[in-house]
């Protein structure tokens, strides 16, 4: 847990005001340190009890306060102070994850709108999926009318996957699946020997009329922790890039076959 037990001790603007007024009110003898033992606030040293209370911040526990009994008040009232303001990141980050989610989807569609070819419109989803966190190299495969197998389109930069029988390992098996992500390929039963290879994989069918058509996602040479965030990110790229596609490759869209 990343609590800045400083800051909330000692500068912020409500909770600083807050806890000086209680240890004012109950002449408290306390120190308050942080997991190292450094010591962020110290009042009437000399007079401190030798009681320590845990702060806990979602069982994690973020620092100590030493003293009375009071202080076992004073690390409750610190430990949900901190949770409060753990909080108000998350909503933070998931409000940001949002609006970039929406953001790209906007972009993308726009972008996809003015494309006529498989070609083009893989680049362009490749281009958007190469910016999730992680830096994996990005993959687009599309399956075979007949045979189902996948591989890159031509024209498409081929990923760390590229030719994939149908059925075969995390992706080959994947069919009208839902998205997903593996942190630790090697350890998936699922994988194929050369998705073994890879450390980390982030991966969505691709989706024409309904019917899977495709793959698309990421994959990183290394450990990597992908998120739900990035999930979602990719799972957006997947919903617009699968019908661009599947009309390219349509009768009528296959033979518009220039891209602007």
């Amino acid at each position: 847990m990343d609590v800045d037990l400083d800051r909330l001790v000692v500068r912020h603007r409500h909770v600083a005001p807050m806890l000086s007024t209680l240890l004012g009110a109950t002449h408290a003898a306390v120190r308050i340190t942080d997991p190292d033992g450094t010591v962020i606030l110290e009042r009437e040293a000399g007079g401190i009890g030798d009681e320590r209370f845990p702060i806990v911040v979602e069982g994690e526990t973020v620092g100590w306060v030493e003293g009375d009994r009071v202080a076992r008040a004073v690390a409750a009232v610190i430990g949900y102070a901190a949770a409060r303001e753990a909080d108000k990141r998350s909503l933070a980050r998931e409000a940001l994850d949002r609006y970039r989610e929406l953001n790209l989807v906007y972009e993308l569609a726009e972008t996809l709108s003015g494309l006529r070819s498989v070609a083009a419109i893989g680049q362009a989803a490749l281009a958007e999926v190469g910016r999730i966190r992680g830096e994996g190299a990005a993959f687009l495969l599309i399956a075979d009318r007949e045979t189902r197998r996948l591989s890159t389109p031509d024209g498409v930069p081929a990923g760390p996957l590229n030719d994939i029988d149908h059925g075969d390992g995390i992706v080959g098996g994947l069919g009208s699946g839902e998205p997903t992500i593996i942190n630790d390929v090697a350890a998936d039963p699922r994988a194929s020997p050369e998705e073994r290879a890879l450390g980390s994989l982030i991966v969505a069918p691709l989706r024409g009329h309904g019917v899977a058509i495709g793959a698309i996602g990421a994959a990183t040479d290394g450990p990597h922790e992908y998120e739900a965030g990035d999930l979602k990110v990719l799972t957006a790229i997947a919903s617009l890039t699968g019908p661009a596609i599947d009309q390219a490759r349509s009768p009528d869209g296959g033979s518009r076959t220039s891209a602007r």
